[in-house]
């Protein structure tokens, strides 16, 4: 009888401790990692119209029926056909609930990443613009820290400034020109200014 009590007691012992934990668990639920999609072959297919096989061109006429066909540009020269993967709707949905979500392509639009790093970008350099290192703290460095200085990077003249800078620049230049490949635009941005 003894051993049914401990049981018993051990049971609601565990039960009071828990209840904080089922409120754990539901932090759990909303702590979400991050996860980056790429969108060109991995969630969908597009192609210049023009560039339909003979046996492909039937895919133009069910576009307006199906909801995993769209035409870009339409009666644009450079009017293209896209196509979703199957189960991308319900992947997303479900993968939303765990990740947060982000949609990147290397393809020819506009894609421009802004690192210290080159190292990590090995087979994207025409998209990188490398930024000098911020490094506030000593942290093992030799030389003396903007803290120990008691002073920071400048605003007008800093890093981020210079590649807001370009950015803004070749924004300019993508309203102007007919192009979407913003990696155009920059043109080597190591000559244009020291980030």
């Amino acid at each position: 009888m003894s051993f049914i009590k401990q049981c018993f007691s051990l049971f609601d012992k565990t039960k009071r401790r828990n209840k904080p934990s089922c409120l754990n668990e539901e932090k759990k639920k909303k702590k979400k990692l991050h996860l980056v999609l790429d969108l060109d072959h991995t969630l969908l297919h597009s192609i210049h119209v023009s560039k339909l096989s003979q046996k492909e061109k039937y895919l133009i006429e069910e576009v307006g029926s199906r909801v995993d066909l769209w035409k870009f540009d339409k009666g644009n020269p450079k009017e293209h056909l896209i196509k979703l993967r199957p189960f991308l709707d319900e992947f997303l949905r479900e993968a939303n609930k765990l990740f947060y979500m982000y949609v990147y392509t290397m393809g020819t639009y506009r894609v421009v990443i802004v690192d210290d790093t080159s190292s990590v970008w090995p087979q994207h350099k025409r998209n990188l613009l490398e930024i000098a290192k911020y490094i506030y703290f000593r942290d093992g460095m030799k030389w003396e820290s903007y803290a120990e200085k008691k002073r920071d990077e400048s605003r007008s003249k800093g890093a981020l400034s210079n590649v807001l800078k370009l950015l803004q620049q070749a924004h300019r230049r993508f309203q102007d020109l007919d192009s979407n490949d913003l990696r155009l635009l920059i043109r080597d941005p190591c000559t244009l200014c020291c980030f």
